[in-house]
């Protein structure tokens, strides 16, 4: 007899159930109604066994799955991402690479990379006229031109887009707890994009490397950066981690910029007192504004966890009331959304509060897997929201759309179609 769940979660029901049959049911509420299944785990429990995953929700356990990477791996990346450092915890290719990338991401390039996104973002409104989709016209193109002009890879829209889509939703959407009966045509994908990548770098850095040794003036980007280091061999970082970073930085920065600006600003629209607050703030600037996008992204994030493998035996949360121990081998899911709804750690997590710290968030990790590009995705992600809440009259013209895939595919927008120059005479 098919067991059928409560249209609201409810944490007795999944109790009851064999621990084998329990993640179906908590995979869906978490899709559907995160927040008030959150809200049940964190007052009843520190974890809940699902059998294929186990998942937990307090602040505390969370931030200390995410603080022991040698004892809650990222084991899952390795058969997606191969020699990737971000699957490579505890070794020398993760040191070393992080470390090169991080000098290359130089924080000089903040300001202009801001100036870009909203630069796109004001031409994409103008040409809109009034209406506009924000998938298709801003929140996927922006990131597309940073990485073609600040990371240096030069090939055309088409093939970035589809290589960063393909690559993204195999590593972090297709994972063995998804259960995906297309899981092997989205993996061949993914597989498929990062040969064509191979063989574009393959043009692309030989054409490089003859402007520096010819002295031609060449765009001060990522990949320019990296090839004028000239690091020696002994170094290990050659042209194969060249390749594999500069595609890294592609797959980490297009689809996960979009569906950060396409739920803040939807979540910001949905709210008419805190839309108009943060029009009032956008004026100011940036550093009034900001918080407002971070703050609503809290409240709808791109992801509601992140996964770990147990490498060893692990008591999480000792010496608390609901100590739990969780077994080598076991998928771990560390519920960040719930985490930052815990007010145990987020003071009134109810209330919608721009101007909470820095650390309240969970939306580049923590830690050893913090993002290598959160500081350019800080100042892309808040500009392209300011930029649309600028505009007189910003309005959803219904709901996000995805086609019943991870990432949103539109978003559709009306607002006062003239300049913001002209709509002020008026």
């Amino acid at each position: 007899m098919r067991t059928v769940a409560p249209k609201t979660p409810c944490l007795e029901f999944l109790e009851a159930l064999p621990v084998s049959k329990r993640w179906q049911f908590a995979r869906e509420w978490i899709a559907r109604a995160p927040k008030p299944f959150f809200a049940q785990l964190r007052a009843r429990r520190t974890a809940l066994d699902c059998g294929a995953v186990v998942l937990v929700a307090g602040r505390a356990e969370v931030e200390e799955i995410l603080s022991l990477p040698q004892v809650f791996s990222v084991a899952l990346y390795k058969p997606k991402m191969g020699e990737f450092m971000l699957a490579l915890d505890g070794t020398e290719v993760n040191y070393r690479d992080k470390a090169v990338m991080r000098a290359v991401l130089a924080w000089r390039d903040l300001p202009a990379i801001r100036d870009l996104a909203g630069n796109i973002t004001d031409t994409a409104l103008e040409e809109g006229g009034g209406t506009i989709d924000v998938v298709a016209s801003i929140s996927r193109l922006v990131p597309l031109r940073i990485v073609q002009r600040f990371f240096g890879f030069a090939a055309s829209d088409a093939d970035l887009l589809r290589w960063s889509y393909a690559n993204q939703f195999d590593q972090f959407n297709n994972l063995p707890f998804d259960e995906r009966a297309d899981a092997d045509a989205i993996h061949a994908s993914a597989d498929l994009a990062r040969g064509e990548m191979r063989a574009a770098f393959a043009s692309i850095i030989p054409a490089r490397l003859a402007a520096i040794e010819s002295g031609t003036d060449l765009p001060d980007d990522v990949l320019t950066r990296l090839l004028r280091l000239h690091l020696p061999v002994a170094t290990g970082f050659g042209m194969d981690r060249v390749v594999i970073n500069v595609g890294g930085l592609l797959i980490g920065a297009i689809e996960t910029t979009s569906e950060a600006v396409v739920n803040a600003l939807a979540e910001l629209l949905s709210r008419p007192a805190i839309h108009e607050a943060a029009r009032t703030a956008a004026r100011s600037g940036p550093a009034a504004f900001d918080g407002y996008v971070w703050e609503a992204l809290r409240f709808a994030p791109i992801v509601a966890f992140m996964f770990r493998q147990a490498e060893t035996d692990h008591v999480l949360g000792r010496g608390s009331a609901n100590e739990t121990g969780i077994a080598k081998g076991k998928i771990v899911l560390p519920l960040s959304l719930s985490a930052m709804f815990d007010p145990n750690g987020v003071p009134e997590p109810e209330r919608f509060d721009p101007t909470r710290p820095d650390q309240t968030y969970l939306h580049f990790g923590r830690g050893h897997h913090e993002c290598l590009g959160r500081y350019v995705a800080g100042a892309m992600i808040p500009e392209i929201v300011r930029r649309i809440l600028l505009r007189d009259d910003v309005r959803a013209d219904g709901a996000v759309e995805d086609e019943g895939t991870p990432f949103p595919t539109a978003f559709r927008i009306s607002y006062d179609g003239r300049s913001i120059e002209t709509s002020k005479l008026a």
